[in-house]
């Protein structure tokens, strides 16, 4: 009896580490995901082929439910280096990085950070999509439970994405972080 007990606890102990979740995501099995999260009702994902890279292969990011897609961009035969812009941030102990679109009016900012801006000023993270309008803050979308991400220097490299300059620095809106 104990050592059924003992490996029931054993299971559901490791079942309840949120770090060992799954993300969801909108990405196909013969695609890779870049970034992938749930926000609540939704999903936001950026998918890309397996041939991805500076020449070739195609990204984009999707956002919806299952088969209902509210947002699917930009068009297949787009090439990434063309649509999408990329960043990083520093931040006390820790930084991020982020993926950029713009889908006039609105420009669609996928990122994922890690600060000295928890508790007490203990490690937190923020991920998720912020949304503007005419240059102004739309909607927030913080992703909730399990995250996949890619987003970063080694990704942007490998498909040549431009940097934003200082006009297109991205800061992180309030909503992202605890309260």
């Amino acid at each position: 009896m104990r050592l059924v007990f003992g490996l029931s606890f054993f299971a559901m102990s490791f079942a309840a580490w949120p770090c060992l979740a799954a993300a969801p995501s909108l990405c196909k099995a013969d695609e890779l995901t870049v970034f992938s999260c749930s926000t609540g009702a939704h999903v936001a994902s950026i998918c890309a082929s397996k041939d991805i890279s500076k020449s070739g292969g195609t990204m984009q990011y999707r956002y919806g439910k299952g088969d209902k897609l509210d947002l699917v961009y930009p068009d297949p035969a787009a090439k990434p280096a063309d649509v999408f812009t990329s960043g990083t941030l520093s931040f006390s102990g820790g930084g991020g990085a982020w993926l950029r679109f713009d889908k006039a009016p609105y420009r669609y900012t996928i990122f994922t950070a890690i600060g000295n801006w928890g508790r007490s000023g203990g490690k937190a993270e923020a991920q998720g999509v912020a949304v503007q309008k005419d240059g102004k803050d739309f909607a927030n979308f913080p992703c909730r439970g399990a995250v996949s991400s890619e987003i970063g220097p080694d990704l942007f490299d490998k498909l040549g994405l431009k940097t934003g300059d200082s006009a297109d620095e991205f800061d992180i809106p309030d909503a992202f972080f605890p309260k």
